[in-house]
């Protein structure tokens, strides 16, 4: 699987109601997922913060510990079948 990488960071309008006025639209990628957030801050502090994210999504896919692996629908109709 490629490893995530920061896509797009752009300052954007903010949300109304917004009590700051410096907001972030950020596209984390791996090629095959987008992960698109909104974020208030200076571009310096939404940069570590993507950072951060990122490191913490590559981590996951290099240990790939997943709660629970895939199986397709008719094996767990069969697994429920056998109870």
């Amino acid at each position: 699987m490629s490893k995530y990488r920061l896509l797009t960071l752009e300052k954007t309008q903010p949300p109304a109601g917004a009590r700051t006025k410096r907001w972030y639209r950020y596209v984390i990628t791996n090629g095959i997922t987008e992960i698109n957030g909104f974020r208030s801050g200076t571009e310096k502090e939404i940069r570590e913060f993507t950072r951060d994210c990122i490191t913490h999504l590559n981590r996951d896919i290099k240990q790939n510990n997943r709660p629970h692996t895939f199986r397709p629908a008719y094996m767990h109709y069969a697994y429920e079948m056998s109870l």
